[in-house]
């Protein structure tokens, strides 16, 4: 043996010891990441019996608890984003009334996790509403010339304003103050009404009942001739001289196109009046003179020499009841271009046609006719709607038998 191997083998075990050495050194003594557990919170406490309100938010607090080093950040959902949403700082934001549930799971751990239920229930208002009226009448039946006190309960929550409008739906039966004091105009029956002023949408109403004074009903008669206001009255007949509807007298003249609205407008008719005289045959007084209903038509027919170009009709105070009534119409000059209609209570379930297509000629220029017409709105209407230049002579209203 050479002395250089004697000494090389020595070398050689040391570096193979170091080497070993070095491996084992290097060898990884850290524990493995864990989590133990997921708790869940919110603030301010929100539960099945805590409720969100619709709107409100609270926050969810995930507390994980993990070996160190471990990730301790979670992810955040709803398992009903309708009811409520989560965003990935934990915010919950009630959206609407129901129940979710709120799950933070471990991001290191996805089988760790923790949830809370959380209900959400609608905002509670503050605001009143309305729903019902209802109204009270004392009494609920009186004389013509009598009062009645109407009063109106509103119900709702939150506590809604007692106070109401008033209507009545037949003002020519009885109106209403605003106040509640009914006055009775006519014998009939009308709906006293109350709005509600927190919600016009609610109201309530109750019928009154007026009555004849002395409790009988005596019906209305009455006889009116049309005439200029300096022409000589027919004896047993009442001058009418064409002045516009007067609100108090419940008597006059309106525009024909106004008939049976809420709101007929008055028409000064004084000017259409005309005094023919006992020409061409005509011999009854009440037919010499006239109101020209309409006048300058578009169709066939001259426009009025003198007086308003709007047509009229006719409205009479009355108390309700059954009629009969009877017209004469016509034209005792030589003017005959016109086809006459005479009807009574247009646009109510009440309305008559007395006459219509009468055409005047020189051996008949005048025509009397009678209907019979039940008036229920306190005031008997006549119109000439349907004719064209017609032209009345007087009315007669008597009670039907």
């Amino acid at each position: 043996m050479s002395t250089f191997s004697m000494f090389r083998r020595p070398v050689t075990i040391a570096l193979a010891l170091t080497a070993s050495i070095a491996i084992v050194s290097c060898g990884d003594n850290t524990a493995p990441s864990t989590v133990t557990s997921v708790a869940l919170t919110t603030m301010p406490a929100v539960s099945t019996t805590s409720p969100l309100v619709v709107g409100s938010t609270a926050q969810a607090r995930a507390v994980v608890t993990a070996t160190a080093g471990t990730a301790t950040t979670v992810t955040y959902t709803s398992s009903s984003p309708t009811v409520a949403t989560v965003d990935a700082t934990g915010l919950i934001r009630a959206v609407a009334p129901g129940t979710t549930v709120i799950k933070a799971t471990s991001t290191a751990d996805t089988s760790k996790s923790a949830q809370v239920t959380i209900t959400v229930v609608a905002a509670t208002s503050t605001t009143p509403t309305v729903t019902g009226v209802t109204v009270a009448l004392n009494p609920a039946s009186v004389a013509v010339g009598g009062t009645s006190q109407a009063t109106a309960s509103v119900t709702g929550t939150n506590n809604p304003a007692q106070t109401v409008t008033w209507t009545s739906t037949n003002t020519a039966v009885a109106t209403v103050s605003a106040t509640g004091v009914v006055t009775a105009l006519t014998p009939g029956t009308t709906d006293i009404v109350a709005i509600s002023t927190v919600d016009g949408t609610r109201n309530g109403k109750a019928t009154l009942t007026v009555t004849a004074t002395g409790g009988g009903t005596t019906l209305t008669t009455a006889k009116i001739n049309f005439q200029p206001a300096t022409s000589t009255t027919p004896a047993g007949y009442t001058a009418n001289t064409g002045a516009a509807y007067n609100t108090v007298s419940m008597i006059g003249w309106v525009t024909e196109a106004s008939v049976a609205t809420a709101t007929p407008v008055p028409l000064d008719m004084t000017a259409n009046t005309r005094d023919r005289g006992a020409i061409n045959g005509v011999t009854d007084p009440r037919q010499y003179t006239q109101i020209n209903m309409q006048c300058g038509n578009q169709q066939t027919g001259n426009p009025c020499s003198s007086g308003t170009l709007t047509s009229g009709a006719f409205q009479y105070k009355v108390i309700n009841g059954k009629y009969n009534v009877t017209v004469g119409v016509g034209e005792a000059s030589t003017d005959v271009n016109s086809t006459m209609q005479i009807n009574l209570e247009s646009g109510t379930a009440n309305a008559v046609t007395v006459l219509s297509g009468f055409v005047p000629s020189a051996t008949s220029r005048t025509l009397i006719k009678s209907a019979a017409v039940t008036v229920s709105d306190g005031m008997l209407t006549v119109d000439a709607k349907g004719g064209f230049n017609t032209k009345i002579n007087f009315i007669d209203i008597a009670p039907a038998n």
